[in-house]
């Protein structure tokens, strides 16, 4: 399976997944009612952003180590990758736990609407939208384990655009230098050249 996972598969195992999270975190996750004194009886809907702030933040890691796993040279590439893992790992971890307890999530949403610490109790229902975000980031978090695997053997990036190496002839007679090459190939162009 890590034969096949080149940089292009890579990318788009783990950009659609994550884009698709960090959509999802938008739609409203739970929903539920409160019996407050102040509030009343009122209906709070909570998104997955407000139920789990902390995935957008993840998903937003996840994007910034996919750059540097794609374009970055074989160290940063083992380290985005594992850095990639984490941060999906994080994020499914944190959506299921929205999944197993939705009424703290309406607990917290009330609370901060009444301007209070802490929790208001409240009865929950979960929404369609965290169970195919917890999918999601199952699936992120697999692909993002086996690019920590595949990335040891990519090649890194094209070297097309590096500076041609220039041998150390010293200049020519009747070639036009500036100091800027000069200093880019490391002579010191206040030093004296040794005419032979």
């Amino acid at each position: 399976m890590t034969d096949r996972l080149g940089k292009r598969n890579t990318f788009v195992l783990l950009a659609v997944p994550t884009l698709l999270l960090l959509l999802l975190t938008t739609r409203t996750w739970v929903t539920g009612r409160t019996d407050d004194p102040v509030l009343g009886q009122a209906t709070v809907a909570v998104t997955g952003s407000q139920a789990a702030p902390a995935v957008v933040a993840l998903g937003a890691v996840a994007l910034a180590a996919l750059v540097a796993v794609l374009t970055g040279g074989p160290r940063i590439r083992r380290i985005s990758a594992v850095l990639l893992t984490l941060a999906a790992v994080g994020a499914t971890v944190l959506t299921v736990l929205v999944l197993a307890d939705p009424a703290a999530a309406v607990a917290r949403k009330a609370a901060e609407q009444l301007g209070r610490t802490g929790g208001v109790g409240a009865d929950a229902s979960l929404t369609v939208w965290p169970w195919p975000a917890a999918v999601l980031g199952a699936v992120l978090s697999v692909a993002a384990g086996l690019t920590v695997v595949a990335v040891g053997r990519w090649d890194g990036l094209s070297s097309r655009f590096d500076r041609p190496v220039v041998a150390e002839t010293g200049p020519s007679r009747g070639t036009r230098r500036s100091t800027w090459d000069d200093l880019s190939e490391g002579r010191d162009p206040t030093a004296p050249v040794d005419d032979e």
